[in-house]
């Protein structure tokens, strides 16, 4: 959450020290930082553990309960929001939902669905979308293939971190230039290196995971100073605080019914995976969409403050009744 206010702070709407011509520096490296926390969520999937498909299943029927809840109370609410833009009428509630089942439970499906989502957005046809998306995805298993062969014959750390720096360039660069998810490409990446096994996995993991605070900081940081304080979106961050923590409880009701399994205890945070993705694909939404999806963002990153300060306070109440 500081970082997310230290940018606020920091942008347009506050001390104006990261100004739009600062931000559009700083704006290349967003691809490769979005590129590298997928390709470290996909390496530690593990779907061939066993009973992981099981639970896959459970996080994954409560990440649509998460997303259908708060896509149909945003449509409720603001039945209009998006529609007198240039973007479909649909498109800023589900990036929303989105962003809101991007929670601990479950971080792959809402990954998937949003690489689906841009790729809607490009190609309004579902089959032009799906050729689209399967394009995108192959063109990252060919990249992670060649990754991994590059790496499997590195003779130095050195060498092996020259190696990863520059695919992920590869992998952010072409996600943005197709205006696609730079989350899923990495995801897709991520994947096929935990796949295919060996050292080069293991390289990649260590390179990545070397880099990934200095990369969350800043994500959060440039979300915080791209978040635009209207009083109609925070009216409507509220209304998504909300909506959020409803559809994971019916999530969670809906896996144990269905699974018959229960998820881990609600304890999503900014600084957890999932609460880092949801913000991390609001800003992705930003650049593939454009300007007009900056008010998806501001709900996005305003309702993650409030996820935080609950969680906070949940936590000192718990302490305190202990």
């Amino acid at each position: 959450m500081m970082l997310l206010l230290i940018g606020l702070a920091a942008g347009a709407h506050g001390l104006g020290l990261l100004s739009p011509a600062i931000l559009s520096f700083v704006d290349p490296a967003m691809p490769v930082a979005l590129v590298a926390l997928g390709t470290l969520l996909g390496l530690r999937v593990r779907i061939r553990r066993p009973g992981g498909w099981r639970a896959r299943a459970a996080a994954s029927t409560g990440a649509l309960a998460t997303m259908a809840v708060v896509f149909g109370g945003i449509v409720f609410v603001v039945p209009e929001w998006g529609a007198g833009g240039s973007l479909p009428y649909w498109f800023l509630p589900l990036a929303v939902a989105i962003g809101a089942a991007s929670s601990a439970a479950d971080e792959v499906l809402p990954v998937v669905a949003g690489g689906v989502a841009l790729a809607l957005l490009r190609e309004p046809s579902p089959m032009g979308a799906l050729l689209l998306l399967l394009q995108a995805c192959g063109v990252a298993v060919v990249i992670a293939a060649a990754w991994w062969l590059l790496l499997t014959k590195s003779r130095s750390e050195t060498e092996q971190r020259i190696f990863t720096i520059a695919t992920l360039l590869l992998l952010g660069g072409v996600a943005d230039y197709l205006s696609l998810s730079a989350l899923l490409s990495g995801l897709v990446a991520g994947i096929c290196l935990d796949l295919a096994g060996g050292p080069a996995r293991d390289f990649v993991r260590r390179d990545i995971l070397h880099v990934q605070h200095p990369l969350l900081a800043l994500v959060l940081v440039v979300t915080g100073a791209r978040v635009e304080p209207a009083y109609p979106w925070l009216g409507l961050a509220a209304a998504y605080l909300g909506l959020a923590f409803a559809g994971d409880a019916a999530g969670r009701w809906l896996a144990a019914r269905l699974a018959d399994m229960r998820l881990p205890a609600g304890d999503v945070t900014l600084l957890s995976p999932g609460g880092v993705l949801g913000i991390a694909f609001a800003l992705n939404v930003l650049r593939a969409a454009g300007p007009d999806a900056a008010p998806a963002l501001t709900v996005v990153a305003i309702g993650a403050i409030g996820v935080e300060l609950i969680a906070a306070m949940s936590g000192r109440r718990e302490a305190a009744l202990a």
